[in-house]
């Protein structure tokens, strides 16, 4: 699992104040990223062997702010052989504590560039993959 701590820009809210609908994507790009340099540390040429996303799902429970405290929590829900599930919870810190606004998932395909093809998951993934599944 990681924690990546989440900025809210003031390019991030709409019209009634609340952080657009759209952010939350890149929110999770953001936290996804984190928890995939865990694993593949930055020397990864993603050129060659990357990632297509498959599918995201956002649940919203409760509305952001600006100024409001935020941090994704990021974990592997799911390890097939060419892809995984990351799911991701969202908090916002509170006077008394954490608040769960937003929950989402994603199913990322393994992939290699060079060939245009869908992979396995590349070995030097998989247990770190299957060690934060059981997690």
């Amino acid at each position: 699992m990681s924690k990546t701590n989440i900025t809210v820009r003031f390019s991030d809210i709409d019209m009634a104040g609340n952080v657009h609908n759209s952010k939350y994507l890149s929110y999770f790009e953001q936290a996804r990223i984190d928890f995939l340099t865990q694993i593949s540390g930055l020397n990864w040429d993603w050129r060659k062997q990357g990632l297509l996303i498959g599918r995201i799902e956002v649940d919203y429970i409760h509305p952001l702010h600006l100024r409001d405290k935020v941090f994704i929590k990021t974990s592997c829900d799911h390890v097939g052989n060419k892809s995984f599930t990351l799911s991701y919870t969202l908090f916002k810190k509170t006077q008394d504590g954490e608040l769960l606004c937003t929950r989402g998932r994603s199913i990322l395909i393994c992939m290699n560039f060079e060939t245009n093809l869908s992979v396995p998951i590349f070995q030097e993934w998989r247990k770190y993959l299957m060690k934060s599944a059981t997690s």
